[in-house]
């Protein structure tokens, strides 16, 4: 089998009413995907999204011809180009696809995991009251999911400590809160001063109060001394979302303390960079658990990645009903990803990734 095309569609899904996420100034009106179609000699196809390819052609020149099995080249190409383009990773994830699909087997499976399911922790997106966000995690709660997390204003922790202390009275220790101080990095155009080390600090022993399973990205994603001053102090740190390269996530775990290292198999790296990224992590004591915030295909393409190198309990899944629910994420999947009643998730039966796109459904939204 040889790589023979690479193809992209892509497609704009309006959202009315509007999204307004937390670490985004301006209300999100509408949803952009990319899929992308790997083809190769033998008619078959892999699919993926989560984020653009802006070097389509350049890739399809590059991969032609290639072996879609041999991981490491292709992981190698992807490489050099992001290195000097943009990222591209999902075309990584749809070979994968591609691949899996040729063997008949599941990637989690492929990838060497022993599990189908691993539960969910409920990643909420707006920032509401305290008291419409204690009736979302009660009712979270009542449906089976096992921990939320919570998100911040990004300029002062103490405009959210009630907040937070509110759900904890109202859960009790049924639920695991992560909270999400989104200071890692900044939307396009966001010049928002972000937290300093003592503002951290102070954070963190609030939380240790609290009792809150980690506290993801308190600082900037390069501030590695920060980040070793707040390890150890009672509270797991999470951070690594939005870096670009290995060396990146390497040095927030090595240096910086990381507990939790969250590349994103479709922003940095790709299936065979999570991989390593993993290893890495846990020779260091630490855990991967990637990042999942893109789109419905992005979530999959994570999911199936954390079933085979996980050690983290736990997998992001972008869930906030009503403002962000499960058909409004999926919108891309021909099938939704639901949470079963014992909190768990997994992917959908099948080879690959477990998805064929369902074109015609998707046709009204296209773009390109």
């Amino acid at each position: 089998m040889r790589i023979t095309a690479i193809e992209t569609r892509r497609y704009r899904y309006p959202l009315d009413p509007p999204f307004a996420a937390a670490w985004d100034p301006v209300p999100r009106a509408h949803q952009d995907a990319t899929i992308v179609i790997v083809r190769s000699d033998d008619g078959a196809e892999g699919y993926a999204s989560g984020d653009g390819v802006p070097d389509r052609e350049l890739l399809e020149r590059l991969l032609r011809g290639s072996d879609p099995a041999d991981a490491a080249t292709v992981h190698g190409v992807l490489a050099t180009v992001d290195f000097h383009h943009g990222r591209n990773w999902i075309v990584e994830v749809a070979i994968w696809d591609l691949v899996a699909r040729a063997h008949d087997e599941p990637l989690w499976r492929m990838l060497g995991g022993r599990r189908d399911r691993m539960l969910a922790y409920a990643s909420s997106g707006e920032l509401v009251p305290a008291d419409e966000r204690v009736r979302r995690c009660v009712a979270l709660r009542d449906a089976g999911v096992r921990a939320v997390k919570l998100r911040l204003h990004s300029t002062d922790w103490r405009l959210d400590l009630p907040v937070l202390e509110a759900v904890r009275e109202a859960v009790g220790g049924e639920l695991e809160l992560m909270v999400d101080a989104n200071q890692g990095w900044r939307m396009p155009g966001d010049l928002t001063p972000r937290w300093q080390q003592n503002t951290a600090e102070a954070f963190v022993h609030e939380l240790e109060r609290i009792g809150v399973y980690w506290l993801e990205e308190p600082l900037p994603t390069d501030d590695l001394d920060g980040y070793a001053a707040l390890s150890g102090n009672g509270v797991r740190i999470a951070a690594g979302e939005m870096v670009r390269s290995a060396a990146e996530a390497r040095a927030l775990v090595l240096r910086g303390g990381v507990d939790v290292v969250q590349t994103d198999v479709v922003l940095a790296g790709g299936i065979e960079g999570a991989r390593r990224v993993a290893s890495q992590a846990r020779e260091a004591g630490s855990a991967w658990s990637p990042h999942t915030w893109s789109n419905g295909y992005g979530l999959l393409a994570n999911l199936h990645a954390a079933l085979a190198w996980s050690d983290c309990p736990y997998l992001e899944v972008p869930f906030d009903p009503p403002a962000w629910t499960a058909e409004r994420r999926d919108w891309l999947l021909p099938v939704t990803l639901e949470l079963a009643e014992d909190g768990t998730i997994g992917p959908p039966p099948g080879p690959g990734l477990g998805v064929t796109p369902d074109w015609d459904a998707l046709e009204p939204y296209r773009v390109g």
